[in-house]
């Protein structure tokens, strides 16, 4: 019994994982060192023109975001959302665009301050309580996702990791960002 549990808290312990260890895109890939078995679902993939979806993304206030965004090695510019906010305000822009947490302030931005997509994670219990863990583009001109993915997170045999979660993800935003025209 002692040796079950002892095997029980060992495949626990080694399955849960982290993501939080960035990497650069493989040059002969082109693609982030993924497990080969993760399936990616798009939800959402939606073309939008290559010159004004590369302009600016802005994406959450952490390291991780900020490094895996520019290692996409795609976007001109990359902002996090207190970044953008700063920026705005010393653009004298906020009497136009008094907040950015919304979509009516989301969309004023993109009116006066320019062309830019939101990187948003999510995740998210389904009703048969499977985990899944989300990456997507929010266009706040067409104040609505123009690119969604979700993959499942198996905690029990690859918990959430870079290789099993994280990267599959943007291995799959790589493919969409490919795709525009």
């Amino acid at each position: 019994m002692k040796k079950i549990i002892f095997l029980l808290l060992i495949i626990t312990l080694t399955s849960c994982g982290t993501f939080n260890k960035t990497s650069k895109i493989d040059e002969k890939t082109g693609l982030f060192p993924a497990k080969k078995n993760k399936i990616v679902t798009i939800l959402k993939d939606e073309v939008v023109k290559r010159d004004t979806l590369k302009k600016l993304i802005i994406v959450p206030n952490d390291e991780y975001s900020i490094e895996m965004t520019k290692n996409l090695n795609y976007f001109d510019k990359i902002l996090t959302f207190e970044e953008f906010q700063k920026d705005i305000i010393s653009k004298k822009l906020d009497d136009k665009i008094p907040s950015v947490s919304d979509r009516i302030g989301l969309k004023n931005a993109y009116k006066h301050y320019g062309p830019f997509v939101i990187l948003h994670f999510s995740k998210e219990r389904k009703s048969n309580n499977e985990l899944f863990a989300g990456l997507s583009l929010y266009d706040p001109n067409k104040a609505d996702f123009i690119y969604q993915s979700e993959i499942l997170v198996n905690l029990m045999w690859d918990g959430w990791t870079d290789q099993g979660t994280m990267y599959p993800l943007f291995n799959s935003l790589i493919d969409y960002l490919n795709k525009q025209k």
